[in-house]
């Protein structure tokens, strides 16, 4: 009996085991078919780059292999690749350290991409360019783009009609009738004066804007933790007295709210308002008729009139356009919301006018599409905010058959004929 029950789980055990090897074979193998399509897409798409093969006959190839051909016989593309990569400044590097963490520029692009990767290096050394141009030089000098990304910058407006202007080089105090404000590169801290606490008298409200092309960090008097992000304007009391403590947003923001039980946290917008204790949460209210709250830590409620309050969850977005029955609460991968206050852009599946519009907030530029169709096209991918706009634009157009042409402070996204 014994014998038979070991012999029983030991063939269960072998079962499950083979069958697990041969899911992750079968995994494997459609990698791997992946990537030898690939390979032999490259090779292909060498072939002609060479002359070995008659271009006569790459109208009957694959659609990858004609936009890698095509793609890299362009006159001066491999010039201005190489000039992006000619633009390392050290100094700079340096100096933006802090705030770049390291990252590395991620983008999930189409199988162009990855054919372009594998055959780029030993085209270049056999051809040097493929327009008849000389070979790229070896040292490129500092190339700066016409766009540049933002910085830490914001519009201070007093309750006494005094308008500070705010960026990461000033240092120094700022004293109210309530409150001194201490600026440096981390941005501006509130503390209240003791004896403001004690008189008898309205409120102060001070008005932070900040710019497209700018972000800036505030503390405010209760400890309250504010990331305000371009184009975005926050009115709030210099102390907060009895009652909640309420803030009023329009544009986007992170809070990581000071706990205090006894005097609630309100983020109030024009679709609502966001009621929290204490907790860490994005909130963007950039169209007057809709919000989006991403919650990380905590719990935060939505109160509007006419609904009863909705509560979320980390880890849960809520979502409410005016004129909805109610609210949506749904699961989401919170640092596609929230990664612009660590620095990053992070975009999943979505629609290519809402990643223009984000870019061009920071970067500080106009877009125009060539068609309605292009604003619909899905793309995926993560950029250093503090990154030339051009490296992530490139590998869109790797992926993709969209073109980006920058002039000026213009941006025009068309299909490529």
């Amino acid at each position: 009996m014994e014998i038979n029950i070991c012999l029983f789980f030991s063939k269960m055990f072998v079962t499950r085991f083979f069958g697990s090897c041969v899911l992750l074979l079968k995994r494997y193998m459609k990698k791997m078919k992946k990537w030898n399509q690939i390979f032999e897409w490259s090779k292909k798409a060498r072939a002609y780059l060479q002359e070995e093969e008659s271009t006569s006959f790459l109208d009957e190839e694959h659609p990858v292999i004609r936009r890698v051909v095509e793609r890299l016989s362009e006159p001066g593309y491999l010039r201005k690749k190489g000039e992006e990569q000619g633009r390392f400044d050290a100094d700079a590097a340096f100096r933006k350290l802090h705030r770049r963490n390291g990252r590395r520029l991620f983008i999930r692009v189409g199988s162009a991409a990855a054919v372009i990767a594998l055959i780029v290096g030993s085209v270049v050394i056999y051809r040097g360019s493929f327009s008849g141009e000389e070979s790229l030089p070896k040292v490129f000098g500092h190339v700066s783009s016409i766009l540049q990304p933002g910085k830490s910058k914001a519009v201070l407006h007093l309750a006494d009609g005094r308008m500070l202007v705010l960026d990461d080089t000033l240092r120094g105090k700022v004293e109210t009738g309530e409150a001194v404000m201490e600026v440096d590169s981390a941005g501006l801290v509130y503390e209240v004066k003791e004896d403001s606490l004690t008189k008898e008298k309205t409120r102060e409200f001070h008005v932070m804007s900040i710019p497209r092309g700018g972000e800036f960090h505030l503390v405010l008097a209760d400890g309250t933790q504010v990331w305000l992000n371009s184009e975005t304007e926050l009115r709030f009391p210099v102390h907060f007295s009895e009652g909640d403590r309420r803030v009023y947003l329009r544009g986007e923001a992170y809070f990581d709210v000071k706990k205090d039980a006894a005097h609630p946290f309100v983020v109030s917008t024009s679709v609502g308002d966001i009621k929290v204790l204490g907790t860490a949460f994005n909130v963007s209210a950039y169209d007057e008729k809709a919000i989006a709250a991403t919650l990380e830590k905590g719990s935060i409620c939505y109160l509007r009139d006419s609904l009863d309050g909705v509560l979320i969850k980390p880890g849960e977005q809520l979502s409410y356009e005016e004129g909805a029955k109610a609210p949506v609460v749904r699961k989401v991968n919170t640092r596609l919301y929230t990664g612009w206050k660590e620095n990053l852009f992070c975009f999943e599946e979505q629609r290519l006018d809402q990643i223009m519009s984000t870019l061009a907030r920071w970067y500080d530029f106009q877009v125009k599409f060539e068609s309605e169709e292009l604003k619909k096209l899905e793309l995926s991918g993560t950029l250093d905010k503090y990154s030339d706009i051009q490296l992530l634009l490139r590998l869109f157009e790797l992926g993709t058959n969209v073109k980006f042409e920058i002039r000026n402070q213009v941006i025009y996204v068309r299909k490529v004929k």
